[in-house]
């Protein structure tokens, strides 16, 4: 463009062309610096991917300890029975089978140590998605909308959390009690700290939790004591 600063530019006023060329570079500073950034901010490389994926098979090998069978058990008794009910392919034991394997292989390929509630769901998921493309048009359409709970969905950070919360605090209860001999039926009240909450907060990639210690949840079932965390109610 004629107006832009660089065609001022003259051969016989080389002190004027090297202020021009000054002013030029620091206005395109911020240019220059998301050129910096695009390139940092690039995919990664084939390499890098062959030595995560060596890394992840030799050395990450997830526990499933943790797994919650029940839930494998239900969705396998759901959409057998539904997809006979509509006339649908029958599925086997051995897809369930799968279910297990893939969410083990998502497991590993965030090297993780045990396989989580959300692997498992992401595994569901995706047989889901399988079994229903395998199926006639009509079919499919029922059986999906039949077996939407399974589909897979990320949850609310906060609720995720409050589960974990639970479920700590659950089996603290239980530890305490067979430590002091008493029945599991009775109730106790529990407490966890911050830095433990913080802990398992960070499986889930969160750092802030002001909000979550607002939440009504939060707020329902536990207080905040200083850096100690109770149960409201005996548990």
């Amino acid at each position: 463009m004629k107006s832009h600063p660089s065609n001022k530019m003259s051969e016989d006023h080389t002190e004027r062309n090297i202020e021009i060329q000054r002013q030029l570079d620091e206005n395109m500073l911020e240019n220059v610096t998301l050129s910096r950034q695009q390139q940092i901010t690039q995919g990664f490389s084939q390499d890098f991917f062959k030595k995560f994926i060596i890394y992840s098979k030799r050395y990450c090998h997830p526990r499933m300890n943790e797994i919650d069978r029940d839930k494998v058990t239900q969705f396998y008794a759901d959409i057998r029975r539904e997809s006979s009910v509509v006339g649908g392919i029958p599925i086997a034991v051995r897809h369930i089978e799968s279910v297990l394997r893939m969410a083990e292989a998502y497991a590993r390929m965030h090297l993780r140590d045990y396989v989580r509630s959300d692997d498992l769901d992401y595994a569901i998921d995706m047989l889901l998605e399988s079994f229903l493309q395998s199926q006639k048009m009509t079919v499919a359409r029922q059986l999906s909308k039949k077996l939407a709970k399974y589909k897979y969905q990320k949850n609310d950070i906060n609720t995720l959390l409050f589960h974990r919360l639970n479920k700590e605090a659950h089996d603290r209860a239980l530890f305490m009690k067979m430590n002091r001999g008493i029945e599991a039926t009775e109730k106790i009240n529990v407490e966890l700290t911050m830095h433990e909450l913080r802990q398992f907060a960070r499986d889930y990639g969160v750092t802030e939790l002001e909000s979550f210690i607002k939440s009504h949840n939060f707020t329902k079932e536990y207080r905040l004591e200083g850096d100690k965390i109770k149960t409201v109610k005996e548990i």
